[in-house]
């Protein structure tokens, strides 16, 4: 791997987030009680004033080299397992997996449909797709958070544990794994992730800033080079901000949030059907309040948290006392 690549493949128990210059930590303690304790009067913008600006995608060829990097050997030997990458919203990690993927010529897995997650028959999954070795980009589309909805998992995690199904990389969203590591008892060995974003990776990605404000940038991002390139996005344009959570939600708008992160997005069906306690109306309500505050949208049918919108519903979450993902 080139000596001007930064990207590297850590184990999760290594991963540190960056720090911050003693300024930026007061900036972001003033931008975590704004999103604790917002105005009323936010959110009342009409909503073609608060579009935000896009962001670039990165290239993933650097990133996809580190993999090689780290599992060029494991890929090449004789053996079989499973090796989880963690992947924190927002970074790009199965994107990156998927071009290494196609770069190996091997298969990226599809997700059992739901009517299969409160079963156990792992086989009429996995033999019209069997191969030796082989992707899954998102182990969130495995599980839902329901009754009998962790059936399927907690049945395939074992054989992939024990080299049952060949030789895999499982890429594994943060908040989903996080949850899964405390309803599932048995720890989930060879766990790595992307190591926190550098001054030196950040620059890699296209960002050119001075030295402090990179490593501002990269605390504020938590080491996530794709929500780092967001908030870079914003921070160019002095008429925006990131949102900020309205002053009326409550625990509703916490139940929401939560399902969306755990899930790595969810259908309107399918976020119903994880918060059966929410009627369909309220349910229509939560979304649309959290939609204008732009901290929601919905991209192909699919209900998501914004990466604008991502540190504000975290710190909401965290103040409420819910269990938060590694990063």
């Amino acid at each position: 791997m080139s000596q001007d690549n930064h990207w590297q493949i850590i184990k999760l128990a290594e991963f540190e987030r960056p720090s911050a210059p003693a300024s930026t930590r007061i900036e972001q303690l003033v931008q975590h009680l704004r999103n604790l304790f917002p105005s009323s009067e936010q959110g009342t913008e009409e909503s073609e004033a608060k579009d935000f600006p896009g962001y670039r995608d990165f290239d993933l060829a650097p990133a996809a080299d580190a993999l090689d990097e780290a599992w060029q050997e494991w890929l090449a030997s004789d053996g079989t397992g499973v090796k989880f990458l963690v992947s924190p919203p927002f970074s790009g990690t199965a994107a990156i997996t998927r071009a290494w993927a196609e770069r190996h010529q091997l298969p990226v897995l599809q997700a059992p449909e739901a009517e299969l997650f409160a079963g156990v028959d792992i086989k009429a999954w996995w033999q019209p797709q069997a191969a030796p070795v082989w992707v899954i980009d998102h182990l969130a589309d495995y599980w839902q958070r329901q009754t009998n909805g962790l059936a399927f998992i907690r049945a395939l995690l074992p054989k992939l544990m024990r080299g049952e199904l060949g030789k895999g990389i499982v890429v594994c969203d943060s908040w989903s794994f996080a949850f899964l590591q405390r309803a599932w008892p048995v720890h989930l060995p060879q766990v790595y992730c992307f190591s926190a974003a550098t001054e030196a990776l950040l620059q890699q990605v296209g960002i050119q800033a001075p030295s402090k404000q990179l490593r501002a940038l990269a605390a504020r991002a938590m080491g996530n080079v794709g929500l780092a390139l967001a908030l870079w996005a914003v921070t160019q344009d002095d008429a925006k901000d990131l949102p900020a959570m309205p002053a009326d939600c409550g625990d509703a708008s916490a139940f929401v949030l939560y399902a969306l992160l755990l899930h790595n997005g969810l259908s309107g069906e399918a976020l119903q059907s994880v918060l059966p306690t929410l009627a369909a109306d309220q349910l229509d309500v939560q979304l649309l309040q959290l939609q204008q505050a732009d901290l929601v949208e919905c991209n192909q049918g699919k209900w998501e948290v914004t990466v604008y919108g991502y540190l504000a519903a975290r710190d909401f979450l965290n103040s409420r006392g819910y269990f938060m993902d590694a990063f």
